[in-house]
């Protein structure tokens, strides 16, 4: 370990830095983490991701702390790199309600992590989907079930950090209650105390427990535990700016010794409460975040004026790097033999394969068959239509799956992408799928369908005889079913965009393997 007294002041506030790395931008020191998005990750495309690889070796300078190297790995690294392997959503693993595959989840996401060279994931999300209407969470949260995600989500970070990266139990003190999204605007985990500690407290207990290595603080209020108000207005503060909730209640009464890192410092629900951004981060630090992500340029040097003015202890900065450089240190990177970027066997390229292969099956859940329609048989039910809607254009890329693996079965197809479905239509094919296809952020605020993605939804009901052909699969929200489809008489659920779910849900919908999945939520 580091004696962090051979430490000068600034080497200790660059420790407390996750950067923005951008193509094309250079920086001048060596942070705490380095934070990769955007157009450097999404474009590492060749097999051996050299270009992401080489920013990486350039954060190594002489004599320096070795970063951490972080992504949102929400759904394994194919989420972030395109030449990697993406996972299904974290609902769908609550789906298969496995935990021996929640350890594979997240040893998946590692192996190919340390690939390429990152050793910290912003993830797992654990959140509790207890409000159906909340928009940022939905399937990037596992259950809204307490005792599920206490017996699953521990074995994810358990994978996680036996696979060699630190994991980051996410949004503390717990989406999933409020209706709005914290990348507009503060939001608020409304629960009792009594409620939070049989919920959200109960599920930070399992994680601590189990030694995750890192926490992130949402831009999120929790108004019945007892702290101060800020007073110009009388309201509790987020998380990230409230010293009662970080320093006395996860770090206190929690007992965590971990990292506590910000959620994104751009965010809305981050702005406004003090006179300037650049205030609000030193108070940030002072509640007891470890670690900001993405914080000004003038950051650095705003922290070292305040501990020189003893605005803020030094004992502060010191207990946030001692936590920064103890991950560190049980991540190896402190050794000079550190392995900056590990080979991955063929042996383990089929395991993570299989790890998506696995959960996109067993995740498919039958929600509703009153009619007894599948297995669908080409030989019987030679016509099928497909509807396709999504709000987010890129998703049709995967949607275009369902085409192709019906094709496969010998079933004739006509596809159509958020087009209103008319009476010859259903009356030309044996089945008519409407396919919803969505997620969180994308695009930002709600999860629902406006325009002609709703006009293609309420159209579809229209025809004679349209309950008894239509087949809702909900590629995403798993609350589509009771929002939008309350009287059809076929329903699936499955969770994911993605063409790996597209590929499950058709084997399993044509009979080549069951349905195995059970709902992580209440529908």
């Amino acid at each position: 370990m580091i004696d962090i007294n051979t430490l000068s002041l600034e080497e200790k506030i660059n420790q407390t830095v996750v950067y923005l790395m951008k193509k094309d931008k250079k920086i001048d020191y060596t942070p705490g983490a380095a934070f990769f998005f955007g157009q450097i990750i999404t474009d590492a495309e060749d097999g051996n991701v050299k270009e992401l690889r080489g920013y990486i070796n350039e954060l190594y300078t002489e004599g320096c702390i070795p970063p951490l190297v972080t992504s949102d790995f929400e759904n394994g690294c194919g989420s972030m790199v395109k030449s990697l392997t993406p996972l299904p959503y974290m609902m769908a693993l609550g789906a298969t309600g496995d935990p021996k595959l929640a350890y594979n989840y997240g040893k998946a996401t590692a192996l190919e992590a340390r690939y390429i060279g990152a050793n910290w994931t912003f993830s797992p999300v654990c959140d509790l989907n207890l409000n159906r209407r909340n928009p940022l969470i939905n399937v990037r949260g596992l259950t809204d079930d307490t005792e599920l995600a206490c017996s699953m989500l521990p074995e994810v970070i358990r994978g996680m950090q036996d696979g060699g990266i630190a994991a980051c139990a996410k949004h503390f003190p717990g989406d999933g209650v409020d209706y709005r999204d914290q990348h507009i605007v503060t939001t608020e985990n409304s629960l009792s105390m009594e409620e939070w500690w049989k919920t959200y407290g109960k599920t930070y207990k399992a994680f601590i427990k189990k030694g995750v290595k890192s926490i992130m603080a949402g831009h999120i209020t929790l108004p019945d535990f007892p702290q101060q108000l800020i007073e110009k207005d009388s309201l509790p503060l987020p998380a990230t700016l409230n010293k009662s909730l970080i320093t006395d209640l996860l770090k206190g009464e929690l007992g965590f010794e971990g990292i506590v890192v910000t959620d994104a410092l751009g965010m809305g629900g981050f702005k406004g409460w003090y006179d300037s951004r650049e205030i609000s981060e030193i108070e940030s630090f002072k509640a007891g975040c470890d670690m900001m992500l993405w914080p000004t340029e003038k950051y650095r040097e705003n922290l070292k004026k305040a501990i020189l003015d003893g605005d803020v202890p030094i004992s502060r900065l010191d207990d946030a790097v001692t936590r920064i450089l103890k991950v560190k240190e049980e991540l190896g990177l402190l050794d000079k033999n550190y392995q900056r970027f590990r080979k991955m066997t063929e042996e383990e390229k089929s395991f993570v394969k299989s790890v998506q292969e696995e959960c996109s099956n067993k995740s498919i859940t039958l929600i509703k068959d009153k009619l007894s329609a599948f297995p669908l048989n080409a030989k019987k039910t030679k016509n099928i239509g497909i509807i396709a809607i999504s709000e987010h254009n890129p998703a049709f890329d995967d949607a275009k799956a369902l085409k192709t693996e019906f094709e496969k079965r010998g079933f004739k197809v006509d596809y159509r992408e958020n087009e209103k479905a008319d009476q010859d239509f259903f009356d030309k094919n044996d089945f008519v799928i409407c396919a919803t296809f969505s997620r969180p952020f994308r695009p930002i605020g709600f999860i629902d369908y406006t325009g002609i993605r709703a006009s293609a939804i309420a159209a579809s009901f229209g025809p004679d005889g349209a309950f008894d052909k239509l087949i809702l699969a909900s590629f995403g929200s798993p609350y589509f079913y009771r929002q939008y489809f309350p009287r059809v008489q076929t329903a699936v659920n499955c969770y994911s965009m993605l063409a790996c779910q597209v590929e499950g849900f058709v084997k399993t919908v044509c009979g080549e393997i069951e349905f195995t999945g059970i709902s992580p939520v209440k529908i």
